[in-house]
């Protein structure tokens, strides 16, 4: 079925408009990863100065044999972002 020139045009104009929120939506799924990246890697960061800290201000430990057992002993401990997870405190004896 032909369609006429004002058809074609009322088509175009749909499928411009779909493709318009697909790619607002896209923007805000960007958005939000970038804003859950950014806190990720913050938590990290602090992460590692904590960890740091606490291996600095313990220099008996052995951090091979820390890094050992913390894979068997820290299965199932859910990490919580935000909260404040301090390596001495409820990790035992282990590093990230």
């Amino acid at each position: 079925m032909p369609w006429g020139e004002e058809g074609q045009s009322l088509a175009i104009q749909d499928a411009l408009a779909w493709l318009r929120r697909e790619l607002l939506e896209m923007q805000r799924q960007d958005e939000q990863l970038l804003e859950k990246l950014l806190k990720l890697h913050t938590a990290l960061r602090e992460l590692k100065v904590e960890c740091a800290d606490w291996e600095g201000s313990e220099p008996s430990r052995d951090g091979f044999a820390t890094r050992a057992r913390s894979s068997s002993e820290d299965l199932g401990v859910p990490f919580l972002p935000g909260s404040s997870l301090k390596c001495g405190a409820s990790r035992r004896n282990s590093l990230p």
